[in-house]
């Protein structure tokens, strides 16, 4: 009597009801599902005449005995921080958006969300470096806008 082994999982219905057969599972030769799927199927002593092939194991610790090092990330964000642009204060002068190393649609999502003295450094230090005329085109209002952040500010407080 041989026995086959399955080599990898499936599942056939027969009559109305699903079969499952699972990765290792053992069947005997005259199983009726070797006729349709064979070539699932292995023979289990062909299987152990065959010499086990080595695969190489990725080592993920030095030898035993050696001390691993590791290198610590330079930075670690903190969630709970705020970022400067997201701040209420507009953030730190030392970290003011520059709008040259921005492309066009990040300055202008920038500026929806400023006040009217942060835009007019931006706007200014803009048409300094890039001067792009999509964003020169729009400098009147957004500056509108800008001014209504503020007074919308001044009259909530």
């Amino acid at each position: 009597m041989a026995v086959q082994r399955c080599r990898e999982a499936f599942t056939i219905w027969r009559n109305g009801a699903p079969i499952t057969y699972t990765a290792g599972q053992l069947v005997e030769d005259k199983d009726p599902i070797l006729k349709s799927h064979r070539h699932l199927f292995q023979d289990v002593a062909e299987a152990a005449r065959r010499p086990a092939q080595s695969i190489p194991a990725e080592a993920a610790t030095n030898e035993p005995g050696e001390r691993r090092t590791l290198t610590p990330p330079a930075i670690v964000p903190n969630p709970d921080d705020t970022p400067a642009e997201s701040r209420d204060d507009g953030g730190d002068q030392d970290e003011a958006f520059d709008p040259t190393s921005a492309v066009t649609r990040e300055v202008l999502a920038y500026l929806d969300t400023v006040g009217e003295a942060e835009a007019l450094r931006v706007l200014d230090a803009e048409a300094a470096g890039e001067n792009r005329s999509g964003i020169r085109k729009q400098r009147e209002q957004i500056l509108e806008a800008a001014r209504g952040r503020d007074q919308l500010a001044t009259t909530t407080e």
